[in-house]
């Protein structure tokens, strides 16, 4: 798991958010700040589908605590959501599960989930 926030603060009021490696292992704060999630890249390594969990959460617990956003992404796919008007958050969490449902906790059959998310 690799995660980088790159902050545009002098030039643009955005962050990019690139997690290389996204897991069952929950990413807590990424934007370290409140926002706006406006975009979410999300590249598929597993042959399986994977699903894409956000939170608004400082410290979510995976299977427990219910996603604002799940996003569904097929067998070695990119899904792409874009939100216009941008999702607010107050804390921005993620993680990537085997499972739709919310209490799922397994890890993405194997391989990883690539995500770029782009915040205010």
């Amino acid at each position: 798991m690799a995660l980088k926030a790159t902050s545009f603060n002098d030039a643009l009021d955005y962050k990019i958010i690139n997690e290389t490696a996204a897991t069952n292992s929950l990413n807590s704060n990424v934007t370290t700040a409140p926002g706006k999630l406006y975009s979410i890249k999300a590249v598929n390594g597993s042959s399986s589908a994977s699903f894409v969990k956000i939170f608004d959460d400082p410290s979510p617990t995976l299977g427990a605590t219910l996603p604002v956003l799940v996003v569904a992404i097929t067998g070695s796919a990119t899904a792409m959501l874009e939100i216009p008007g941008g999702l607010d958050f107050t804390t921005l969490s993620i993680a990537a599960t085997r499972y739709q449902s919310p209490t799922d906790t397994t890890a993405p059959n194997g391989g990883t989930v690539a995500l770029t998310l782009v915040c205010s």
